[in-house]
């Protein structure tokens, strides 16, 4: 699962560094110009490499075969390209790792850019659709989310890999497994185990109308309530969990955002239980989500939903059980320094210029549920951005515009290469 290529001379490793620092010197508009070349003389492989990827299912957890792709078209890129300042593996989760510049050593700072490569959906036949609808639109499960953002971070590889570019900063790319839904985060929180000296991190994610730099933490629970159940004449008066767990439902919602810091929002996304119309329900269960970008508030609605959870046991009179499962945990934004933050503004600052410059209109910013959310609970700057425009993300009619593409790996190529300098 590992590539290693180290080899080439001293005398073309200077060379190449010297490509680099020519690059990295020219302004803005030449940079642009250049990186507009590589999109065009490379649109066809784009949409072709996007449409492999799109084909080939990945619900969370089961991201196994893509991973084993994506590896091995890295290392085709880089063995092509005779490039040998990079060492590209794979992990026991699914996560891909490239690593490029300087050797990878214990306390060595890097600039860490990663793309997930799950989607929500729990198709697992292939091929899954790619459908071209005539007018510029590009229709595919997770083709906006994500897969048109691993095909640019597959292209800034390729892109790094043609041109020599020796990256006098660590550089880290990285394909990462479950960020969506009950994925829970699983492959950004593995990113940092293996890197904890990340220090900027972005995350190729949705489309490039918004950045995401506050983190929208999350708690999840499945909320079970169980009884005597009964029949509904004979044994009417006993305690219903249906009804017990309606009133939990209630007590729930009368939480007023407007008392908390921050974003507050909740919802409960689903409920089941009972078995028949003329039968006192013994069982219900239903799913909670509680969601803040203030650590602090996401603290004290954990702690007022156990509350409520108590005022239930209380009022089953020991009729009813009440059990609260977590599903997932996700976290919000953690304690910065004033120079992390300083850092922080200035990251969303150059990446909405670039923005700006190549699409003529500035992104709007938000707090967002991302794999940022991991670093940015620990005070690293972080933000996440899209390399496409699209809609309908966890929908079946989900679709990106094939003319985003273009001014999408031209925003990706620059948030990158100018992130090293």
């Amino acid at each position: 699962n590992k590539t290693n290529v180290r080899k080439k001379t001293e005398s073309t490793s200077l060379f190449r560094r010297l490509v680099f620092f020519t690059l990295k010197n020219q302004k803005g508009e030449t940079d642009m110009k250049d990186y507009s070349v590589f999109a065009e003389e490379n649109r066809q492989e784009y949409v072709d490499v996007l449409q492999a990827l799109t084909e080939r299912p990945s619900p969370s957890y089961k991201e196994n075969r893509i991973a084993k792709w994506i590896r091995e078209l890295l290392c085709g890129y880089a063995e092509k390209s005779g490039y040998d300042q990079v060492h590209i593996y794979e992990d026991d989760i699914c996560n891909v790792y490239c690593e490029l510049g300087e050797a990878f050593e214990p306390g060595s700072e890097c600039f860490a850019v990663t793309a997930h490569t799950d989607t929500v959906f729990p198709d697992m036949e292939g091929p899954l659709p790619f459908e071209r609808d005539g007018s510029g639109r590009i229709y595919g499960l997770g083709i906006k989310d994500n897969r048109a953002n691993i095909c640019a971070l597959l292209f800034c590889a390729k892109y790094i890999f043609e041109e020599g570019i020796v990256p006098e900063k660590r550089l880290l790319f990285v394909f990462n497994v479950c960020e969506e839904g009950t994925g829970n985060l699983a492959g950004s929180k593995r990113v940092l185990e293996h890197y904890p000296e990340i220090c900027r991190w972005i995350a190729f994610d949705l489309d490039y109308t918004t950045i995401f730099c506050k983190a929208l933490g999350s708690v999840r629970y499945k909320i079970t309530i169980t009884g005597q159940g009964g029949h509904s004449y004979n044994d009417f008066g006993r305690k219903n969990a249906i009804v017990a767990m309606s009133e939990l439902i209630r007590l729930f919602y009368q939480i007023n955002p407007e008392e908390y810091s921050g974003t507050v929002t909740y919802n409960v996304g689903r409920i089941q239980g009972g078995t028949t119309v003329n039968a006192i329900a013994e069982e219900c269960q239903a799913d909670f989500e509680i969601r803040s970008d203030d650590s602090e508030s996401l603290e004290k609605l954990q702690e007022y939903f156990d509350t409520l959870l108590e005022k239930i046991r209380q009022e089953g009179a020991g009729e009813l059980e009440v059990k609260k499962d977590i599903l997932g945990i996700r976290p919000s934004m953690g304690g910065f320094s004033e120079e992390g933050m300083v850092q922080q503004i200035g990251l969303v600052e150059r990446i909405s210029r670039i923005i700006r410059e190549i699409t003529g209109k500035a992104p709007d910013v938000k707090s967002g549920s991302t794999d940022c959310n991991v670093p940015l609970s620990r005070g690293i700057p972080s933000i996440c951005i899209g390399t496409c425009l699209g809609a309908g993300e966890h929908t079946r009619q989900e679709y990106i515009e094939e003319a985003s593409l273009k001014n999408g790996l031209i925003i990706a190529l620059k948030t990158v290469l100018e992130g090293i300098r």
